[in-house]
């Protein structure tokens, strides 16, 4: 027979992990639509890979990002073809305890990180092309972890769109300086 300490350990730790296993899946949106070039690329396909949701994701944005890369990345080619890898796409969210000033306190604070990277790859064997562009943006904001519910959402989803715009321009300019050779 088990000793009562024993067993208020166990059930300590069962109760945690059903704690852990119930954390908030992330939210797919909503994003603003980004507004930017549409690019006719010399190919016959896109392919876009996109990586699944981490843990501590609020927002997971690779449908908006596969979303934006199917509207402005079109194949208007015979031969060759466009490998999008979705490296990345996500607001996530942690608390954590900063020093207060003087060093004899802690605060807490929630840490909400952003972060969008995408790599373009372009071959053509026909014509022997071959080429890459890459587009990625980032941003962090820390706010008190005590804020409202409704509060801790917006500051998430005013970084996506953020993130969004950053990110289209950060690419559409890639793909002009670096698949110029794809472009028609």
């Amino acid at each position: 027979m088990m000793a009562p300490g024993k067993i208020a350990v166990l059930l300590s730790l069962a109760f945690l992990a059903g704690c852990a296993s119930q954390a908030a899946a992330p939210v797919q949106g909503p994003i603003q639509p980004v507004v930017g070039d549409v690019f006719h690329l010399d190919v016959a396909q896109i392919e876009i890979f996109r990586p699944a949701a981490e843990p501590g994701t609020v927002i997971d944005m690779s449908t908006a990002v596969e979303n934006w890369l199917r509207k402005h990345l079109v194949a208007v080619g015979t031969s060759g073809r466009i490998r999008a890898g979705i490296n990345n796409a996500a607001v996530r969210e942690s608390v954590m305890r900063r020093t207060a000033p003087g060093g004899t306190s802690f605060n807490r604070v929630r840490q909400y990180d952003g972060m969008v990277h995408v790599r373009i790859d372009a071959t053509n064997r026909s014509t022997g092309q071959a080429g890459f562009a890459g587009g990625s943006a980032s941003r962090s904001q820390t706010v008190a972890a005590d804020i409202q519910v409704a509060q801790q959402h917006q500051v998430a989803s005013d970084m996506a769109d953020a993130l969004m715009r950053d990110f289209s321009y950060s690419l559409s300019a890639d793909v002009r300086q670096r698949l110029a050779k794809f472009l028609r």
